[in-house]
C-alpha cells in the first residue's frame, strides 16, 4: 500500500511589500515608516516584507538586526534580504531571514492597456448563472469612514470622501473624485489597475505596492488618472 505523503513542496510567486533603504539613518527610516503605516494600518498588518539593499552604496555599514526589529515593531514580518553583498547575506541568514539574489525575483510583464469602453466582454462557455459575481457597483458617494470591498472589480459612480476605503481583488473604477484610499489587486493580482476621474487620494495601492499622497505626482492632482504596476514600481499616469 502506497504511503500517503505528509506534505507538498511547491514553487510559487507571491506579493511582498519591499522596503528599500536609501541610507542607514534608522531613526529617519522609522519615522517615515510610522507615518505611512498610520495611513493604512490594515494594509501592512503582518505583511511579509523584503528588505532590498540594492540602492545602498556598496560597503555602506547597516545595522541589519536593528532594521529587522524596527520593521517588526510596525507590524511587518521581515522574511528576506536582497542585495548588500555576501557579508549582509551572512548576517541575514544568522537572523533567520531568507536571501534573494536579483535573479530570483522575475519582473512582471507590462500590464495590458485599459479596454476600450465599447469592447464587449469575451464569450464564456460557463453558463451565467454558475459564474460568481466579479463586479460590485456602487451608485452612492462613499462617505468618510466607510469601507467598500469587492471580490472582483469595483465600480463607484460617485465620489469617494477622505477617510473612505475601497478594496478590490480586481480593478477599481471611480467616476468621481477619489479622495480616500483605494487598494486594488488585493490577492496579488499584479494586472489590476485603478482608474478615477479626479486623483486626490490619500493612498493608492496595487497588489501591495503603494504610494501615499505625498508620493503621488502632484501634476496629476485633480486630473483623470490611472494607477498600475510596471514591474515592481507603482505608476500613476494621466488618462
Amino acid at each position: 500500500m502506497a504511503e500517503t505523503p505528509s506534505f507538498r513542496l511547491k514553487g510559487s510567486l507571491v506579493t511582498l511589500s519591499i522596503l528599500k533603504p536609501l541610507n542607514t539613518d534608522l531613526p529617519a527610516i522609522e519615522a517615515g515608516l510610522e507615518q505611512r503605516v498610520s495611513q493604512a494600518p490594515a494594509l501592512f498588518d503582518r505583511a511579509p516584507l523584503l528588505i532590498d539593499l540594492a540602492d545602498l552604496p556598496a560597503g555602506t555599514p547597516l545595522d541589519l538586526p536593528e532594521l529587522k526589529a524596527l520593521v517588526a515593531r510596525h507590524g511587518f514580518v521581515p522574511v528576506a534580504v536582497r542585495g548588500g553583498g555576501e557579508a549582509m547575506a551572512t548576517q541575514a541568514a544568522a537572523l533567520g531571514l531568507g536571501v534573494l539574489g536579483d535573479g530570483r525575483l522575475p519582473v512582471d510583464p507590462p500590464p495590458p492597456p485599459p479596454p476600450a469602453a465599447d469592447t464587449a466582454p469575451p464569450a464564456s462557455d460557463t453558463p451565467p448563472e454558475s459564474q460568481a459575481p466579479t463586479t460590485r457597483l456602487v451608485t452612492e458617494p462613499v462617505r468618510s469612514g466607510q469601507q467598500v470591498y469587492s471580490p472582483g472589480d469595483l465600480i463607484v459612480l460617485a465620489g469617494v470622501s477622505p477617510g473612505a476605503e475601497l478594496l478590490a481583488e480586481g480593478h477599481i473604477h471611480v467616476y468621481g473624485p477619489l479622495r480616500g484610499r483605494a487598494l486594488a489587486g488585493l490577492r496579488g493580482n499584479t494586472q489590476a489597475r485603478i482608474y478615477c476621474r479626479a486623483l486626490e487620494a490619500e493612498l493608492i495601492a496595487v497588489a501591495g505596492c503603494f504610494q501615499v499622497a505625498e508620493d503621488i505626482d502632484p501634476s496629476l492632482h485633480g486630473r483623470p488618472s490611472q494607477v498600475y504596476l510596471d514591474g515592481e514600481d507603482l505608476v500613476t499616469a494621466a488618462l
